[in-house]
């Protein structure tokens, strides 16, 4: 599933009324069990996955664990503990991604699309609710969106935003100003294929994993990136925990900006009574399920691996 995507900065809050039509969500679940599963896999018989399943209840893993902050989404759902996160925290949805421009040569709070609540200071922040130095949420639903949020940053279109200039030529434009651009929301306005119902973000989250995955099981893809990826020292991060979310953010800019250098913008797709909020027609190139395949692949190994590293930091042996 894909998801609204704005933050404060220049863009600010946009109520979910006003993006109808835009699907929510994140990582498929696919993408998100697979990263939970690698995560363990790295964490065999340490101190940190026995106080994650501490925290967690019998049974339920870190791939359980990390599809529940996309299940909550959904207004239907209801179970015992999502009323009262949905009370206390009712901008959830805004936690799951940034929306800096992809031409970004780094995150920081300040850029456009950046706000106190994005994707990078909320994995901060469960972090250290995770280490006793915070009480914004409770340890198990902390942990649960860490599990969510170390996938969701390693998804390119979570972090680098797209926007297209609203004079002239289609293009892709930095936002600078208060007009002259608007957001593609994390590429869920940037449509392709029949009536237009596919989106970019969504052949991120889901299309490019399952290509990755060949019709395998998450549980055997996830043996199999651990075996074939193992764990690059390019991978691992310095420093405190506490900063690796915006160093994985900044990291993954460049993927960000390859997942759109050959994207062609064919029209735009004004609003109608259908499908609030403007959009645009693409064409990728030929090329462009190779490119998502070999990546995503990557980029679940690294976030699964990454995942465990954090809880090592939390928890070390």
């Amino acid at each position: 599933m894909s998801r609204p995507r704005s933050g404060p900065a220049i863009l600010g809050i946009v109520g979910l009324a006003s993006l109808a039509g835009v699907e929510l969500g994140a990582f498929g679940d696919a993408g998100h069990r697979v990263i939970g599963l690698v995560a363990e896999l790295h964490l065999a018989n340490s101190r940190a996955l026995r106080e994650a399943r501490r925290i967690l209840r019998p049974n339920e893993t870190l791939a359980d664990a990390s599809v529940w902050p996309d299940t909550i989404r959904d207004p239907a759902y209801e179970d015992g503990d999502t009323p009262l996160f949905r009370l206390g925290h009712p901008a959830h949805e805004t936690y799951h991604y940034t929306n800096i421009p992809f031409q970004a040569e780094r995150y920081a709070p300040d850029l456009p699309g950046a706000h106190a609540a994005d994707i990078v200071q909320t994995a901060g922040e469960c972090i250290r609710v995770l280490r006793g130095q915070s009480q914004a949420f409770r340890p198990r639903d902390a942990l649960r969106m860490l599990a969510h949020l170390v996938g969701d940053i390693h998804q390119p279109l979570h972090t680098g935003n797209s926007f297209v200039a609203t004079t002239g030529a289609l293009r892709f434009v930095v936002p600078e100003g208060p007009t002259g651009w608007r957001s593609t929301l994390g590429g869920n306005a940037l449509r392709y294929g029949p009536n237009d119902s596919f989106n970019l973000h969504a052949y991120w989250d889901s299309h490019a994993v399952n290509l990755a995955m060949q019709k395998q099981g998450v549980t055997a893809f996830a043996a199999r990136l651990v075996k074939e990826r193992g764990a690059p020292q390019a991978w691992r991060n310095a420093g405190d925990a506490e900063t690796w979310p915006e160093e994985w953010a900044t990291e993954v800019l460049p993927l960000a900006r390859t997942a759109h250098a050959d994207i062609r913008l064919l029209e735009h797709l004004a609003p109608d009574g259908a499908q609030r909020g403007h959009r645009w027609r693409i064409a990728q190139p030929a090329d462009y399920d190779a490119l998502a395949r070999r990546r995503i692949s990557e980029q679940l190994a690294r976030g699964g691996y990454r995942l465990a590293a954090t809880l090592r930091a939390i928890w070390p042996d």
